[in-house]
């Protein structure tokens, strides 16, 4: 009788453990995501450190004016010349009448702020007019050409001797060029002169200076005219 009952109670045992194994291998096994790797340190700055660094200048072509000073301090010279030191770019700024007036960096490399001026907005445009002039091709740079044949007719030449009267008058240089056109026949050394003395003769009261006639290649003449304008 006991080992009946010893005998049904481990099977029972057997039955309940082969139970739990079945539940085991039926459980979907989830693998463990991993934890993130730590950022470095390096990397980690806390905000009572953090530094706003200043856009880099545009490239203006000019000195900086106003907002565009990235400066937060500078060393101020007003209208009258009197110089302020460790000055605060924003009340300036704020202070400024700019209607008149640019407040402009004169020196943005000086220690230990940048100088800056109070301009008048005049005298400022009045500067870039000067430097846009300065830098305007002067007319005695330009050299204007005109070219005809030994056998040009009176009239085509009176014409183009006009145009160059009228580029003369403008101070620019002018370069006359007198050629041998193909299938015309040569024209002798004296009939030549004749036309050099012709073109000599009109456009010389426009200019100030002439170079003397020169051949190239025997065929060709080239006489250099400068402009009255261009030196007065």
């Amino acid at each position: 009788m006991l080992s009946r009952l010893f005998l049904q109670s481990r099977a029972t045992t057997l039955s309940k453990q082969c139970g739990r194994l079945a539940v085991v291998q039926l459980r979907t096994y989830k693998r463990p995501t991993p934890a993130a790797a730590p950022l470095p340190l390096s990397s980690i700055s806390p905000a009572s450190n953090a530094q706003s660094t200043p856009p880099p200048a545009k490239k203006l072509g000019r000195q900086r004016r106003d907002e565009e000073i990235t400066a937060r301090f500078i060393t101020l010279v007003d209208e009258t010349g009197a110089v302020h030191r460790d000055v605060r770019l924003k009340q300036i700024l704020g202070n400024l009448d700019r209607q008149s007036f640019f407040l402009v960096e004169v020196d943005p490399q000086a220690e230990p702020h940048p100088v800056c001026r109070i301009t008048p907005k005049k005298a400022v445009f009045e500067k870039t007019k000067a430097a846009k002039r300065q830098n305007t091709a002067r007319p005695e740079a330009v050299l204007k050409e005109v070219t005809f044949g030994w056998n040009v007719s009176p009239h085509d030449m009176g014409h183009k001797l006009s145009k160059a009267e009228q580029f003369l008058a403008k101070g620019n240089k002018v370069k006359i060029e007198v050629v041998a056109k193909k299938g015309q026949q040569r024209m002798p050394r004296d009939a030549q002169e004749a036309v050099i003395e012709k073109i000599v003769s009109q456009l010389k009261p426009f200019s100030k200076a002439m170079k003397n006639p020169s051949f190239v290649q025997g065929a060709t003449c080239i006489i250099v005219f400068e402009g009255k304008a261009a030196t007065e």
